[in-house]
Order: structure tokens, then C-alpha cells, then sequence
């Protein structure tokens, strides 16, 4: 996406931006987050102590690199108190549009697209003054690549939280499927792939995925079951596992794969 800028220049971002919205119902009142592109790699896991390991889950050197703070914006005095921060603190500044106050997820997806639009501007700096030329760009747009709000608030989730969340999401896909809602279908495909990010391989999101999509009279089922599953796993019911495992095998034999 195109960042507005209406501070600092579009060539040579600094790393740091005040990222504001003005109220859809009224111009005057803004609301802004802080962006922060780490110029150092940080594995955060050497900085936890270890009885919150569980609490957050596997992380390594490439996160938390580039995030807004706020995830959601906050209301800020005026539009003159962000100019003057920005002045004071040497900060780009960075228009993300009208903004409607009781809307906080759209707000926070917007924040998200602009943060990674931000860091991969960034990236290219950063990269063209490293040795190697394009491979350090290069190293340096796949290290910011998939990072953003999204990716920092599942990674300080538990695992159980991230499938509360993906049950929501499967709900939203379910819905967008049954009403061929093709835009609403990707989007939400696209929000389920950066929660399958931070589960382990093992939960099998891909698959619970299709088995939503497909048009199958058991699919529904199957898809339920997927999710069951999942459950056992985040709560260590490893005893329940092999029925659901059986459930699993009987409907996917049984199914007959969609078009």
C-alpha cells in the first residue's frame, strides 16, 4: 500500500512514525499509534523469565522487529499535539485515513498494512547501505516480511487464546463460504494462516480450512472434529485424541472431495 506522508520523506524513512486517523464524523478529531522498526534483531525468549515461557509460546530472533504500540489507536489532544511530538522526537508522520471510533479491528488491520508497508520501505534502506547490496535488501525485507500487529499479539497469547481466535475466525469463514463471499473468504483465509503461524504444525489448520471450504455434505463435521482436536491438544487430553483420530479417518474416507 502507499504510505501519506505529511512528515518526513518517503525515500528515506527514519524507523520511527506517528501513524494518525482523523474521525470519520469528525475532521477535527484524531486519533495515532507509534510505529518502532528495531534496528537490531531481538530474540525476545533470552529475556523471558522462564515461567512465562508457556505464556509466550515460541519466539525467536525476527520478532517483534517492526510493531505499532497502541495496536488500537488512541484519541490524541489534536492534530497539533502530533506535529509537535513529531518535531520534538525527530518522528515521521503518517496518514492512515478516516477512522471510524466504534470500528477497532478495521482500525487495527489499517495500523497492521502500514506498519509493513512502512518497514519494507525501510528494509530497502537499511539493505542498499549493507555489504552485499541486493542480498543484504533482500535478508533484510524477508527478516520484516509477515511481522505486524497481528503476528506480536498471537505470539503474546497463549495457545489456548489462539484457538479461541481461530474458532472465531473459522466461524467468520464459515459464514463467508455459505454466502460466496469470495473477498470476505481470502481475507479471512489470509487471518487464519498468520494464527496457524504460532500453533504447532501438528494442529492441522490447513486441513480444517478445506474441510470448511469444501462443499461435502460431512465436511462441516469434519471440520468440527478438526477443531475438537486441536482442543485436546492445547489441553494435553491425550487420552480423547485417538477417538478423534478414528472420527477423522471414518470421514475422510467416507467424504467425497469437492470441485
Amino acid at each position: 500500500m502507499n504510505i501519506e506522508y505529511d512528515k518526513g520523506d518517503p525515500t528515506r524513512p527514519k524507523g520511527h512514525a506517528l501513524i494518525y486517523f482523523r474521525s470519520s464524523s469528525d475532521n477535527d478529531e484524531v486519533w495515532a499509534t507509534y510505529v518502532v522498526i528495531l534496528p537490531i534483531t531481538v530474540d525476545v525468549s533470552k529475556y523471558v523469565p522462564p515461567f512465562l515461557m508457556n505464556q509466550m509460546g515460541e519466539i525467536g530472533p525476527k520478532d517483534l522487529s517492526a510493531f505499532a504500540f497502541p495496536p488500537a489507536p488512541e484519541q490524541i489532544a489534536s492534530y497539533a499535539t502530533i506535529e509537535s511530538m513529531a518535531e520534538i522526537r525527530d518522528d515521521d508522520v503518517l496518514y492512515a485515513g478516516a477512522y471510524n471510533p466504534t470500528d477497532v479491528t478495521d482500525a487495527m488491520m489499517r495500523i497492521n498494512e502500514v506498519v509493513q508497508a512502512y518497514a519494507e520501505e525501510y528494509a530497502r534502506i537499511a539493505g542498499s547501505s549493507t555489504v552485499g547490496g541486493e542480498t543484504g535488501e533482500n535478508d533484510a525485507l524477508e527478516e520484516l516480511e509477515g511481522l505486524g500487529i497481528n503476528d506480536v499479539l498471537y505470539e503474546l497469547m497463549s495457545d489456548s487464546d489462539k484457538l479461541g481466535e481461530l474458532s472465531k475466525l473459522i466461524g467468520r469463514l464459515r459464514f463467508a463460504v455459505d454466502g460466496s463471499d469470495d473477498n470476505l473468504t481470502k481475507e479471512t483465509e489470509s487471518e487464519i494462516a498468520i494464527v496457524a503461524r504460532h500453533l504447532p504444525g501438528l494442529h492441522n489448520i490447513p486441513q480444517l480450512v478445506q474441510a470448511v471450504k469444501s462443499n461435502d455434505n460431512r465436511s462441516a463435521e469434519l471440520a468440527d472434529v478438526y477443531l475438537q482436536r486441536s482442543y485436546h491438544l492445547v489441553h494435553e487430553e491425550y487420552a480423547k485424541l485417538a477417538d478423534i483420530e478414528s472420527r477423522i479417518k471414518d470421514l475422510e474416507e467416507g467424504a467425497t472431495p469437492s470441485s
